[in-house]
C-alpha cells in the first residue's frame, strides 16, 4: 500500500483517528510518520491538525479506481464473530480467530506480500503449567550463566549450562 500522505513510498504504519465517533485509519511510510510525530512533539499542533484534515478530506474525496475496489470487496462475513470482509477492508481489523479462516482466500495473498509467508514461524505457545515453568527455569539459567561468564567464573558458567542442557533433555526446549 502506498502512503495516503506523499503518495510515493510503501506505507508502513497505520494511524487510526476516531473524530466524532468516525474512524479514519491513515497509511503513512516511516519517513511521514516521523514527520507527524516530529510535529507533535514540537508542539506543531497545526501541522499535526492539518494531517488529521486531509485524513478527513480525503475520505470525502474517493477516486473512482478506490469505489471500484470497493465496490469489488467479496460479499463474506465470519460467522463466529459477524465480522464484515468488507469491514476489515475498510479498517484493517479482523473480529476474532475465526475471520483467519473465514477470509482465508483473500487474506493469505495479503500475508504473503506483507510477512513473505502465509504460515506461522513463530514461538509455539506452551501446553502446560509444566512446559511453562521449565522454559521459566531455562531463561533464568541462562541468565546467571551469562553473569557468570562476565564475572570471568567459567566453572559456575559451565555447572549452569550442564542444568540447562538437562532441562532440554526433558522436553522443555519447546521454544
Amino acid at each position: 500500500m502506498i502512503c495516503e500522505e506523499c503518495n510515493l513510498n510503501e506505507a508502513r504504519f497505520a494511524v487510526t483517528m476516531n473524530i466524532n465517533g468516525e474512524t479514519c485509519v491513515r497509511h503513512l511510510c516511516p519517513s511521514c510518520m516521523q514527520a507527524m510525530n516530529t510535529s507533535f512533539r514540537g508542539g506543531n499542533v497545526a501541522g499535526v491538525l492539518a494531517a488529521i484534515l486531509s485524513a478527513i478530506t480525503s475520505g470525502d474525496r474517493r477516486s473512482s479506481d478506490e469505489e471500484e475496489r470497493e465496490e469489488s470487496v467479496p460479499d463474506i462475513t465470519c460467522p463466529r464473530c459477524g465480522t464484515a470482509y468488507a469491514e476489515f477492508h475498510r479498517t484493517g481489523r479482523l473480529g476474532c480467530p475465526g475471520c483467519y479462516v473465514a477470509f482465508r482466500e483473500q487474506l493469505q495473498p495479503m500475508l504473503q506480500q506483507i510477512h513473505g509467508r502465509v504460515q506461522h514461524a513463530g514461538r509455539l505457545p506452551l501446553e502446560n503449567a509444566e512446559a511453562q515453568r521449565s522454559r521459566t527455569r531455562q531463561e533464568e539459567l541462562t541468565r546467571l550463566m551469562q553473569q557468570a561468564v562476565a564475572l570471568e567464573d567459567f566453572e559456575t558458567a559451565a555447572q549452569l549450562r550442564d542444568q540447562i542442557h538437562a532441562l532440554a533433555g526433558e522436553g522443555g526446549d519447546r521454544a
